[in-house]
């Protein structure tokens, strides 16, 4: 009985410290998990921190913005497309498809000052739309307009993309000179009303973690119980933001593009 009992008692003993090495082993691993990957992840992201310079120099290589919904209540329920700004040397691309859009409808699209995209919070006066007034308080103002002229700001704000008749998908690609579009950010500003900004000779620019927005919503669709702003020069449908995302340095440009 008593040779039993010490059997008994090392064979408890055995299983008790067995279990506690097995929950400290758990517990360990636990805190070895990574921490929560990013919502929405950009393949081939490169981690780094832009910071601007006088002559623009840090702006080189790759920069990709996965394009998700805003305003919900529009039945874009998904991703909706991506967008690209490459600088190579002194050649400054831009690229932006759409696969969801508004049909037959011009397209405004442009790279902000912000860092993040308008989400449902932004829309102060809760009327169901996320309006462009409600928006520019995620995102700021408009830096480098994606329209018919990357060269200056204002040359090609009469020509943007247009959705198509099935779905309001489009594709826009157009190259610059990234010396001349420098150049003309730090011109005048002959508008200080719109929500086009400049940046001051000492300043500089970085598209890492910066905004574009896509806006334009058919003339068709009722606004007329929101209480929807607009800005000087737009109406209410014109500049509606539609779709947003935050362009990430990567290392390729994604099949598509």
């Amino acid at each position: 009985m008593s040779l039993f009992f010490n059997f008994f008692s090392i064979l408890l003993l055995c299983t008790i410290m067995s279990c506690g090495n097995s929950k400290s082993s758990s517990n360990k691993s636990n805190g070895q998990q990574p921490e929560q990957a990013p919502t929405r992840p950009i393949e081939g992201e490169i981690t780094q921190i832009e910071t601007p310079t006088t002559d623009g120099s840090n702006v080189q290589g790759i920069y990709v913005a996965d394009i998700y919904p805003i305003n919900y209540n529009l039945q874009f329920l998904k991703g909706v497309g991506k967008a690209a700004i490459i600088r190579d040397g002194d050649t400054l691309t831009a690229k932006v498809k759409l696969d969801y859009g508004s049909r037959q409808t011009i397209m405004k699209q442009a790279v902000y000052t912000g860092s993040r995209c308008p989400n449902n919070s932004d829309n102060l006066n809760k009327d169901g739309y996320i309006d462009i007034q409600e928006a520019m308080s995620a995102m700021g103002k408009i830096t480098i307009p994606l329209d018919g002229n990357l060269d200056g700001q204002i040359a090609g704000l009469e020509t943007f993309p247009t959705g198509d008749v099935a779905t309001g998908r489009y594709f826009y690609q157009l190259t610059a000179s990234f010396e001349r579009m420098f150049a003309d950010l730090k011109g005048v500003d002959e508008n200080l009303n719109d929500n086009i900004v400049k940046i001051a000779e000492q300043d500089g620019i970085t598209l890492q973690g910066r905004i574009i927005l896509i806006q334009g919503l058919p003339e068709s669709v009722d606004l007329s119980l929101a209480r929807v702003a607009t800005v000087e020069g737009e109406t209410i449908h014109s500049s509606l933001p539609i779709a947003c995302g935050v362009l990430l340095k990567v290392d390729k440009l994604p099949d598509g593009l």
